[in-house]
């Protein structure tokens, strides 16, 4: 498994990123590629002057098959273990619906150092609704549009009898034509470990046609709360 994500990392250096997990159907033949490298620290370590700094890479594609069918690629590696799932995803809602749903199932694996590969499967839901406009008078600075999105998904490790979850609840506001705010509040628990939540604002900008670039802040907070920095280069083509 570990030549893949070279590989493909390479490949996404190539042809610039970009995407946006939604239930949101891709038109038959569309490609999103996105590339994100994210690093951090715990924050005792930071406060304490302690080098504590780790990195995880990863690579999200999307290809849009027709018939309300999305085939995902989902790609990471930290710095003792490395995944990589393979998915599907069904869009249940027409496209001129107000709120879309899908759902997705999806088969891997994932690496950990010392301990080996392990089998994974994976089963996602997802909520979507467009805002226009009008539906953003409220806030104090005008917005051509937005969205709020809930993804929430669950891997079982079949090889280890274990089960992990993650819920993520996205609002993306457009200021402009070519520019996003995004706040992402994430809620998940891996096995052994408490549930543990995070907060990450990101500002994206179309530097060209069809290409963006992320900047973002990432947080988690749980028993050993960390905070870090996210880059992101997103690709339509």
């Amino acid at each position: 498994m570990r030549w893949i994500f070279p590989l493909l990392l390479a490949l996404a250096s190539m042809g610039a990123p970009m995407v946006q997990a939604g239930p949101w159907a891709r038109a038959p033949g569309d490609v999103f590629l996105s590339f994100s490298q994210n690093v951090s620290s715990g924050t005792e370590a930071l406060a304490t002057g302690i080098m504590d700094v780790s990195g995880y890479s990863s690579i999200y594609a999307e290809v849009g098959l027709g018939r309300r069918l999305t085939l995902g690629l989902d790609l990471g590696r930290g710095d003792e273990t490395d995944e990589a799932i393979v998915f599907l995803r069904r869009t249940l809602t027409g496209p001129d619906a107000p709120v879309q749903v899908a759902l997705d199932l999806g088969y891997g694996e994932r690496g950990v150092d010392l301990l080996g590969d392990s089998q994974l499967a994976r089963i996602g839901l997802s909520l979507g609704r467009g805002l226009d406009a009008a539906a953003l008078e409220w806030l104090p600075m005008p917005m051509t549009g937005g969205w709020l999105s809930l993804d929430a998904i669950t891997v079982w490790d079949l090889t280890r009898n274990e089960q992990r979850w993650k819920v993520e609840a996205t609002l993306g506001l457009r200021p402009s034509a070519r520019l996003s705010v995004l706040l992402q509040g994430t809620a998940e628990a891996w096995p052994g470990a408490d549930v543990s939540y995070g907060l990450n604002p990101s500002v994206v900008f179309e530097i060209r046609e069809g290409t963006s670039i992320e900047l973002g802040l990432r947080s988690s907070f749980d028993d050993r709360p960390r905070i870090g920095l996210e880059l992101g280069l997103w690709h339509q083509f």
